[in-house]
């Protein structure tokens, strides 16, 4: 009996990751915002309970479905419970160290995390960082992405050595892969980090960094590169180097506006953080 129930529940390939790519493409169509796409997808969830029943494969998938669209629009709190189930059942009719399980564990600390509550995320991330390891190896993209996930769970608590540790060591090897956008993507992620918990110092080596390889690599007028720029100068600004703020402010008004026009919103954002801290600099 045993066998045959794991048999029927365990998803077909042809559904195998693919699911919560149809629901978005599906809600994406539809018209009348946010709460319209909800209402669709809990009814898409209670039609699976009504016709498979709370155990089937097709219902737990609907339900990673319904979590994933959930946290895109903010609803964390209903997406946690949502995830907490489809872990459950995954690890009922999977086992702990199956691919779907591990991806269900690596989504349920993404929206713990949304949560504000890293270290109840954090042995979710770490069980699949061990085990992504352990079957795809170190580079492997999933074991980068976990890997980086732990290093932010670390900056949140207060882990400064170890967190920045380990984002190095996901950023080489998103470099080592040749993803160079996945690399910068998370030297922002950490940077903002450390600026969030005023980490000034560190967070202004990331930053630097960043100007510096954006600059060489997409052009110094790149929204990327611009938008570093700015997260420099904020960072120079919380230091109190506010002199040097100023010089890399003024570079980013004179970046947004060739690239944007005096009028977008960027560019005004780029002066008000420039007149601030000018304001800062009269004041001293």
């Amino acid at each position: 009996m045993a066998g045959p129930r794991r048999k029927r529940w365990i998803t077909p390939p042809r559904w195998t990751g693919h699911l919560t790519d149809f629901v978005d493409r599906r809600m994406d169509r539809m018209s009348g915002g946010t709460t319209r796409s909800l209402e669709i997808t809990d009814s898409m969830l209670a039609k699976a309970q009504r016709a498979h029943g709370p155990d089937s494969w097709k219902t737990v998938n609907m339900m990673e479905a319904a979590a994933k669209r959930r946290d895109q629009v903010g609803d964390h709190e209903r997406a946690l419970g949502l995830r907490i189930h489809v872990l459950t059942k995954r690890r009922e009719h999977l086992g702990d160290e199956h691919r779907q399980t591990l991806s269900a564990e690596y989504a349920l600390s993404g929206t713990l995390l949304a949560l504000d509550r890293p270290a109840e995320a954090r042995p979710y991330v770490d069980h699949a960082l061990e085990c992504y390891v352990a079957e795809l190896g170190p580079d492997d993209p999933a074991s980068l992405a976990a890997l980086e996930r732990s290093a932010r769970i670390h900056l949140e608590l207060g882990e400064t050595a170890e967190g920045i540790l380990k984002y190095q060591r996901a950023i080489d090897g998103f470099r080592t892969r040749d993803d160079e956008a996945r690399a910068q993507r998370a030297g922002i992620n950490q940077g903002r980090l450390l600026l969030g918990q005023e980490e000034y110092t560190e967070a202004l080596a990331v930053f630097r960094d960043l100007v510096d390889r954006q600059g060489r690599l997409l052009g110094t007028d790149d929204p990327a590169t611009l938008a570093s720029l700015r997260d420099l100068a904020l960072t120079l600004a919380r230091m109190g180097r506010l002199p040097e703020a100023r010089v890399v402010a003024q570079n980013l008004v004179d970046g947004t506006t060739r690239v944007h026009g005096d009028d977008h919103p960027s560019t005004a954002d780029a002066h008000e953080l420039l007149a601030r801290i000018e304001t800062s600099l009269r004041a001293e």
